[in-house]
C-alpha cells in the first residue's frame, strides 16, 4: 500500500497555489494545476490549500508534517482507495 509522507507533503506546499496530491492507479503524485486535467480520474487527497489549513500558519515542523500524513494515511484507507 501507498503511504502518504512528511516529503510528499513538503513537495505539495512547494507545488504553488491550486496544488493537489492525488492518488492515481497505486501512486501518490504531487500535480500542478497545469496539468490537473491529465489526472482528471484521480482521487484528490489533498490540495495544497486545504494542507495550509490544517497545518497553519507558518513553517510546519517534521512532526505536524508526520501527524498530517498518517492522518492522510487514514483517511484513504476508510475509502477504500
Amino acid at each position: 500500500m501507498t503511504k502518504v509522507t512528511a516529503d510528499d507533503l513538503r513537495v505539495l506546499l512547494r507545488s504553488g497555489e491550486g496544488g493537489k496530491l492525488v492518488l492515481e492507479a497505486g501512486q501518490l503524485l504531487v500535480v500542478p494545476p497545469e496539468r490537473a486535467a491529465e489526472h482528471a480520474g484521480a482521487m484528490t487527497v489533498v490540495s495544497r490549500e486545504d494542507l495550509r489549513q490544517r497545518l497553519g500558519e507558518g513553517e510546519p515542523d517534521e512532526r505536524a508534517l508526520e501527524e498530517q500524513a498518517a492522518v492522510l494515511d487514514t483517511e484513504i484507507t476508510q475509502l477504500g482507495a
